[in-house]
């Protein structure tokens, strides 16, 4: 069995309140530090980690080089992890997207849906499984795509995605027998 511990990125500096996605140069605020800082104390506990892997977005790095200055570890950067595609909306005030913006098929244009999300972020899972068998890793990642899964995981519908509190820095320990089944899923801290 595998333990991945999933981290949202900490808070981001964001003043115009955009949708921010893909562009760059959307990095941490000082409160999304701290919130790391204090997820690297939790997560302390629970190690040894044999990996650390991260979004390749701004956010997410700097939340794993924070993670990893923390606890020791070397950040690898895994695209698959990444953030949801929504590229028809960025730059737009986050009153632009649709409700629900996320669904299970391609519906709404210019955002990925959950299906595509769950896909890509499954088969990480089963290649993290392969290469850490019976280990603890850790993934920075994004809330949308940590919620796609941890529903899944949970055998919850996607309907329940907008109310799922994923807060910043928060974590999230899945422990997968397969990458398509979880053992136990929980909140930590």
């Amino acid at each position: 069995m595998l333990t991945i511990y999933l981290i949202r990125h900490g808070e981001v500096h964001n003043p115009q309140g955009i949708i921010y996605g893909h562009l760059p140069g959307y990095g941490l605020s000082e409160k999304g530090r701290q919130q790391l800082a204090r997820a690297a104390g939790l997560l302390r506990e629970r190690g040894p980690f044999a990996a650390l892997y991260a979004s390749p977005l701004q956010r997410a790095q700097e939340s794993a080089r924070i993670l990893g200055e923390h606890l020791g570890l070397d950040l690898a950067t895994e695209p698959l992890i990444a953030e949801t595609g929504v590229e028809g909306y960025q730059g737009k005030p986050f009153s632009a997207l649709p409700h629900p913006y996320i669904t299970e098929e391609p519906l709404v244009p210019g955002i990925e849906c959950a299906a595509s999300i769950r896909a890509r972020f499954l088969d990480w899972a089963g290649v993290m499984l392969a290469r850490h068998p019976g280990g603890n890793i850790l993934a920075v990642s994004h809330r949308d795509p940590i919620g796609v899964c941890l529903l899944h995981w949970q055998g919850k519908g996607l309907d329940e995605l907008p109310g799922l509190p994923i807060d910043p820095g928060g974590v999230y320990a899945v422990h997968l027998e397969t990458a398509g089944r979880a053992a136990q899923v929980e909140a930590v801290g």
